[in-house]
């Protein structure tokens, strides 16, 4: 795996032409054949002048997040998450306030994150856009501790988060699907959502707060949210008639979703949300119930990642 290169006496060029170390870790339950799929395309298509590779398998919920941890001790330069959402926000964790910077192959159902980066869906391009990537320095949320890179939302949106975490059946159908079921399961309830300078109280059947703009599939929860500029956006889904949610579906698509009547947005740093009954969280997807107040919470600038270069043609 190791790749040589010439060696070079002025510190100054030896520092910058140098071969980085970068280690990708694979959840394999994320694609089908994805371990093979990977070996295939770090060989062919990273660029082994400026790379030294190391490929590393998860075997478990949360191992990602282990190995990234060792990747941090052992003094790699980029570790990069192949995976979904889920995977994203493992390796993310154990690399907050680190200098190491997170990488991204998209490979899980989604891909919300990595859609919005600009790595596309797209395996073998995704690799080749590692090569000239650019690195960014971004901010996270925390939820009760629990830290988020993209979103974090209760409600509707939790729901279908938790109905997806127990399907093996993964892909855009079971995804509509899982959120049809949840769309007639589910009943807004009374929210109250406090700020650093305002209280809500507003029956509800999404709360989402956002550091990035989208969930998979392109569809866009918080257009206007930069994962940058220290501020989370909050997005409010009001209580009406369903029809009205899956009507404004297209809207989601194309970024105008702020101009449904039933959507409230504003922008924050410190959210508190208590709601009535049951709380069907989701953090970067991953779903769960989590009872009590919810805390969240901005943290800048505190992980640096890979971000694809416009400019490169790949």
């Amino acid at each position: 795996m190791d790749q040589s290169h010439p060696v070079i006496k002025n510190h100054v060029l030896d520092e910058l032409l140098r071969p980085r170390r970068i280690v990708f870790i694979v959840n394999p339950k994320a694609g089908t054949n994805l371990q093979r799929h990977i070996e295939k395309s770090v060989d062919k298509h990273l660029d082994h002048k400026r790379f030294i590779y190391g490929i590393w398998h998860t075997e478990k919920a949360g191992h990602a997040a282990e190995l990234a941890r060792k990747a941090v001790e052992e003094d790699y330069d980029i570790v990069v998450a192949v995976g979904g959402d889920g995977s994203i926000n493992e390796v993310a964790s154990a690399l907050l306030h680190t200098e190491v910077v997170m990488g991204i192959i998209p490979a899980g159902s989604g891909n919300g994150l990595a859609m919005h980066l600009g790595y596309g869906r797209d395996i073998d391009q995704a690799m080749r856009k590692i090569n000239t990537a650019k690195v960014q320095t971004i901010d996270c949320g925390m939820m009760n501790g629990l830290p988020f890179i993209n979103l974090a939302g209760i409600g509707f949106d939790g729901l279908v988060a938790k109905l997806m975490r127990g399907s093996n059946w993964r892909g855009f159908l079971p995804y509509f699907l899982k959120s049809v079921e949840a769309g007639l399961k589910y009943t807004a309830r009374t929210c109250t959502i406090e700020t650093e300078d305002q209280v809500i109280t507003e029956k509800c059947f999404v709360v989402t707060v956002a550091n990035g703009p989208m969930y998979g599939y392109n569809f866009q929860i918080a257009p206007d949210a930069r994962l940058d500029d220290g501020l989370f956006s909050v997005v409010l889904f009001k209580d009406v008639p369903r029809w009205q949610y899956f009507a404004a579906v297209p809207s989601s698509l194309n970024g105008k979703i702020y101009d449904a009547g039933f959507v409230r947005h504003f922008s924050a740093r410190r959210v508190k949300i208590s709601c009535e009954g049951i709380n069907y969280v989701h953090i970067d997807g991953e779903g769960m119930e989590m009872p009590g107040d919810l805390l969240i919470e901005m943290v800048p600038q505190c992980l640096k990642v890979l971000v694809p270069n416009l400019d490169s043609n790949v």
